[in-house]
C-alpha cells in the first residue's frame, strides 16, 4: 500500500489544491469534508482522473467529538496515511463584548479540538515516521482583530503546533502554514483582496500555488519541525 495523505477541509479552495498537489506526487488522498458533499466528489473523480492515485471522501463534523475521532479510524481502514493536514476552519466575524459561549465552542472545536484530537490519534497509527501541516493564519501575528474567536483560536493552534513538535519529535514532525491574501472570502471577489494587497509589503497577493509551494519545502526537508512558515508578501511584518 503507498503513502496516503490526510488533509481535512479539502472539497475546495486551499484545501482542494493541496489534495491535488500530493495527489500529483503520486499520494493516495483521504478528502474530508463537512458540508461540500458534492464538490468533494467532484475533486475526488477529477484527481483520480488526472493521477490515477486512490481518492476517498470522509464526512465528519467537527462539532461532534464522536464523529472526529471516528473519521481518522476511518481514513485509516482504508489508506496508509503518511501525512496529516489540518486545513478545515471556520471563519466569521465577531467580537469579545458581543461574543456568545456558543461561538467560542464552536471555533475552538472545528479550528483547535478536531486538529488536537486527529494529531493525537495520527500520532499512534503512523508507521515508521510522518510529518503534521497545520494550517494558521497571518493575523496570529497580531491581537487587533474584527474576529476575536477565530484568531484566539488560530492562535492556540500555533503555539499547539509548536508544543506538540517537541512532543512527537523525533518520529513525527510538525509544522505550521500561516497564509496572508491568498483567496477571497467566500462574499467578496478578486478586486477587493486586490485592494488589501496594497497595504502590504510585496503589493500583490497570493495564490494557492504558494501554498503548495511551502508545503513541498516542509514535507521534504527532514530537519525542520515546530516551524511557522508565513506566506503572506511580508503582511506580518
Amino acid at each position: 500500500m503507498k503513502d496516503g495523505v490526510l488533509i481535512t477541509g479539502a472539497a475546495n479552495r486551499i484545501g482542494k489544491e493541496i489534495a491535488f498537489y500530493f495527489a500529483s506526487k503520486g499520494y493516495d488522498v483521504a478528502i474530508h469534508y463537512n458540508h461540500s458533499a458534492e464538490e468533494s466528489l467532484a475533486t475526488k473523480k477529477e484527481i483520480e482522473t488526472k493521477h490515477g492515485v486512490q481518492c476517498r471522501v470522509f464526512k465528519a463534523d467537527f462539532e461532534d467529538r464522536t464523529q472526529t475521532v471516528q473519521l481518522m479510524k476511518e481514513v485509516h481502514s482504508q489508506l496508509k496515511i503518511k501525512h496529516l493536514i489540518n486545513n478545515a476552519s471556520l471563519f466569521y466575524e465577531n467580537s469579545f463584548s458581543k461574543n456568545s459561549i456558543s461561538d467560542f465552542d464552536v471555533f475552538m472545536k472545528i479550528n483547535f479540538i478536531a486538529p488536537y484530537l486527529l494529531t493525537q490519534q495520527f500520532s499512534e497509527i503512523v508507521e515508521d515516521t510522518g510529518s503534521i501541516i497545520n494550517i494558521l493564519d497571518t493575523h496570529i501575528s497580531q491581537n487587533q482583530t474584527k474576529h476575536f474567536d477565530y484568531l484566539l483560536s488560530k492562535k492556540f493552534l500555533e503555539i499547539f503546533t509548536k508544543q506538540v513538535a517537541i512532543e512527537l519529535a523525533p518520529k513525527i514532525r510538525v509544522n505550521g502554514i500561516a497564509p496572508g491574501i491568498i483567496l477571497p472570502p467566500k462574499d467578496k471577489n478578486q478586486e477587493y483582496i486586490d485592494g488589501l494587497a496594497q497595504k502590504i509589503p510585496m503589493k500583490k497577493t497570493g495564490n494557492p500555488h504558494h501554498i503548495t509551494h511551502a508545503i513541498d519545502f516542509l514535507i521534504h526537508n527532514p530537519f525542520v519541525t515546530g516551524q511557522i512558515v508565513f506566506i503572506d508578501g511580508g503582511e506580518n511584518l
